[in-house]
């Protein structure tokens, strides 16, 4: 079955060098605004071999600690590219790569499948170059997370109950990604597995508890792209970076 899932996803992220940028990468860094970096961090991401960094979080999110951990990263490392994940219609910054919205496909409270992106769009909607932005298909599987409990997702979801959330997500509402988030746990790999096995085109995101080289494996094995967030804020951060981004790309 894992070489079965493996062949799959390899066959997926075949694609344009400029089109869709997002399906060539392996490896991502996913930064807080609202929280202090650990120091020389940013100049490790130059020679990481990261894919690219998203700019997220789900509390305190402003424009002004957007802005300014953008500006840190255009100094540090301005190859890399930067893309802002919106949790805030009025933390929208100017600069970035691209935009990833997200859409909570099993949210509790409806405003986030669809209610907080009309406002947006009644805000930005003149303004928007749709050729950089990012659909993502949220699930949120991990209970005791910031995002589950401002979206009231329903995260006791079994592997396949899952897996019906995400051909959901692909199928009936075309999302391009579905990102499977446990946001500070390590996720439970047989409902990755099974929903990897499920989904025929959409690029599959995984984040959460990915902090040493045999998680970052596991899951890259099943996902097309590891996300790697809150274990870079913990003292072993270099050891983090470093065997993860060797684990997705020898993966």
């Amino acid at each position: 079955m894992i070489r079965s899932v493996c062949k799959k996803r390899e066959e997926v992220r075949v694609t344009k060098p400029n089109e869709q940028p997002w399906r060539n990468w392996r490896h991502v860094v996913k930064l807080d605004p609202d929280r202090p970096l650990p120091e020389n961090l940013l100049d490790a991401l130059r020679e990481s071999g990261t894919d690219a960094v998203l700019l997220g979080g789900t509390q305190r999110i402003t424009y002004d600690n957007v802005s300014a951990l953008l500006g840190s990263l255009r100094r540090h490392v301005p190859e890399l590219p930067v893309w802002q994940e919106i949790s805030s219609e009025d933390a929208v910054v100017d600069g970035v790569d691209g935009f990833a919205i997200p859409v909570v496909l099993n949210a509790g409270d409806p405003r986030w499948l669809i209610g907080e992106h009309v406002r947006a769009l009644l805000k930005y909607r003149p303004f928007i170059d749709w050729s950089k932005v990012l659909v993502e298909g949220y699930l949120v599987l991990n209970e005791n997370c910031a995002v589950a409990e401002l979206t009231e997702a329903q995260t006791e979801l079994t592997p396949d109950e899952a897996a019906a959330y995400a051909v959901a997500g692909e199928a009936l509402l075309s999302m391009p990604v579905i990102y499977i988030e446990y946001s500070g746990t390590y996720g439970d790999p047989a409902t990755v597995k099974e929903i990897a096995r499920v989904v025929q085109n959409a690029h599959i995101f995984y984040g959460g508890g990915i902090d040493s080289y045999e998680k970052a494996a596991e899951m890259a094995t099943l996902a097309d792209t590891i996300i790697v967030g809150n274990a870079l804020y913990r003292e072993n951060w270099r050891e983090v970076l470093e065997q993860t981004v060797r684990a997705a790309k020898s993966t």
